[in-house]
């Protein structure tokens, strides 16, 4: 009968829901960057700084591409404090899906780059607040500025995006971009205000 269904039916939503409520409370604190990729960024950075001794960096960020898009895999570090917090973060769209497997250093490959950036500080773009890269390594990052390669927001980098994914059985990962490094809409002014002054990012791949 039709009313004897309803309870089942509510039963299903409800479940549903509390589902999903466990599922954003696990995400959230899903964070993992390798030992290998801080050592790497690190040794960068030392480099870096090792012929330019006038800079002193505020903020390293370390993303582990090594990691699925649905780990928290990017760490920044506050070079003062020595706190560290963890984002998500994601990778191009011809990188890979769930993994970043490929990366390149030429327009319009729409991947992902790796080593060392610097931040040349915040600005308003399409995305609203994000961060001016520049690439340090001449091999792998050098032409991040004429691809505009930046750090911006985007909805999809969200723990509400792996859910749906999971849903309509796209697998557990986030959206891609064209490149650039995007965090969750609500994580970029923290990331911003850290990286905008004196930040480097540092893009790392256990198979690089």
């Amino acid at each position: 009968m039709p009313f004897q269904r309803k309870p089942l039916i509510y039963l299903s939503i409800t479940l549903l829901l509390l589902g999903a409520g466990f599922g954003v409370a696990f995400l959230e604190r899903q964070e993992k960057v390798s030992i290998g990729a801080y050592r790497a960024a690190y040794s960068a950075l030392d480099n870096y700084l090792s012929t330019h001794p006038e800079e002193i960096p505020r903020a390293l960020a370390v993303v582990d591409y090594s990691k699925p898009s649905w780990l928290k895999r990017m760490v920044l570090i506050d070079l003062t404090t020595g706190k560290s917090l963890f984002y998500r973060v994601a990778h191009g769209k011809n990188s890979g899906e769930l993994y970043a497997l490929r990366f390149s250093n030429t327009q319009e490959s729409s991947m992902s780059s790796l080593g060392l950036f610097r931040s040349l500080g915040a600005f308003n773009g399409d995305h609203g607040k994000a961060i001016r890269l520049e690439g340090l390594d001449a091999e792998v990052n050098s032409n991040a500025n004429m691809r505009d390669i930046v750090l911006h927001k985007g909805s999809y980098a969200g723990a509400g995006t792996i859910l749906w994914n999971l849903i309509t059985f796209n697998g557990p990962r986030i959206g891609r971009s064209n490149g650039c490094f995007v965090v969750a809409a609500g994580d970029i002014d923290e990331v911003a205000d850290k990286l905008a002054n004196g930040g480097f990012i540092y893009a790392w791949h256990s198979g690089n």
